[in-house]
């Protein structure tokens, strides 16, 4: 099977004729998948309603929500009551403040520090939430990693707030816009 590389595509043809996408294109490539996709995306209902929940979400607030806003009035829409935040001790400041936030929301909220029942443990935070019944959990910058367990054992959906970047103030897309920093990243350079 060839690899698929949307970001080489220089036509950009994701519907249309598919005679004209390239060989590593997923819809010549990943066929069977994206079959699959398209039968959970119309039956269903729970990925139906997060969809349209999400698109109105974005339509609404494009360009003018910050993504704390965005989390609020997702969770509201979908009418989420119960929240669980898994955060880094590092950022236990701005968790405060999210919690307060989201409380002040109407949420019922779960926090668990990276550090739960000693070290780093995103299985335990994850369990833990699991535990307390949570509908959607945030990430507020766990470790590289750390964030793949998390999401990998958390029974709800799970987005992202902070990704954690120290060396970029949590902004992770810095190097990759900054032709500073991306030229230093890139080998031979």
């Amino acid at each position: 099977m060839a690899e698929v590389q949307c970001v080489s595509c220089e036509i950009r043809a994701c519907t249309g004729d598919i005679e004209n996408t390239p060989d590593f294109c997923p819809r010549r490539n990943a066929k069977e998948a994206l079959e699959k996709a398209e039968e959970i995306r119309t039956t269903d209902p729970k990925v139906q309603k997060m969809a349209s929940v999400a698109k109105s979400v974005e339509n609404e607030g494009y360009r003018v929500w910050p993504r704390v806003r965005e989390l609020v009035e997702f969770s509201k829409r979908l009418g989420f009551k119960r929240l669980g935040v898994a955060f880094c001790v590092g950022l236990r400041e701005e968790t405060t403040q999210l919690a307060k936030i989201l409380e002040s929301h109407g949420f019922e909220l779960s926090t668990v520090a990276c550090t739960v029942n000693g070290g780093c443990n995103p299985v335990g935070q994850a369990l833990t939430l699991n535990q307390q019944g949570t509908e959607l959990n945030v990430i507020m910058g766990l470790c590289m990693g750390h964030d793949v367990l998390f999401t990998k054992f958390s029974e709800a959906p799970v987005t992202t707030l902070v990704v954690k970047d120290r060396a970029m103030c949590h902004n992770p897309v810095a190097p990759l816009v900054n032709r500073y920093w991306r030229d230093t990243f890139l080998e031979g350079k």
